[in-house]
């Protein structure tokens, strides 16, 4: 499987980053081919004035490798109630409508509030959904990111670390089920 855990922020040194490392390494224990697609390194300059038409070439090829994958983790923090704009951004720059459909996609929301993301996360199912990918309805949230989160033992709180290891292991299984649906109907 080739996966693409998109780290959703710009912010250096983000959480977002911290959490997508620690994912690849236990994708990877699964076997799993996964890599970060970090959006600290969205070629933005390309993109000023709103060229979606032009499909610059720095865009075109920071997104292939999403548009090649099998699925995607998406790690997405919470600002001002909502996810980030450069997610945003990203997901506006992807082919439409044929780059997300049928593209399994988890979702993983943190946040430094008590809640972890639902509010991004969930705003993020919809326009994911919209776009006919196959959101995977086990969704983690890490609240009091600060606190709550080690780079190397994951979510501090041992039932949320449970829920994150199921997550993985359930979201490979997903995955592997639908392509198996897909060379079927092929």
């Amino acid at each position: 499987m080739n996966l693409k855990i998109i780290s959703g922020t710009d912010r250096p040194n983000s959480n977002s980053l911290r959490i997508a490392r620690y994912l690849q390494g236990e994708y990877r224990k699964h076997g799993v081919d996964a890599d970060i697609v970090n959006l600290q390194d969205f070629p933005t300059s390309a993109v000023e004035g709103g060229r979606y038409a032009d499909k610059p070439e720095e865009v075109e090829a920071f997104i292939q490798p999403v548009l090649e994958s099998d699925a995607i983790v998406i790690v997405c923090p919470e600002y001002n109630g909502g996810y980030p704009g450069i997610l945003k951004l990203f997901i506006d720059y992807l082919p439409f409508p044929e780059s997300l459909n049928k593209k399994p996609i988890s979702f993983i929301g943190h946040a430094n509030g008590a809640f972890g993301g639902l509010r991004a996360v969930e705003q993020l199912q919809h326009v994911v959904g919209y776009r006919n990918a196959h959101v995977f309805p086990e969704r983690v949230f890490i609240p009091r990111i600060g606190k709550n989160f080690d780079d190397k033992e994951g979510i501090t709180d041992p039932f949320q670390q449970d829920l994150l290891q199921e997550q993985i292991k359930n979201f490979i299984g997903f995955v592997e089920n639908l392509k198996f649906q897909d060379s079927l109907e092929t």
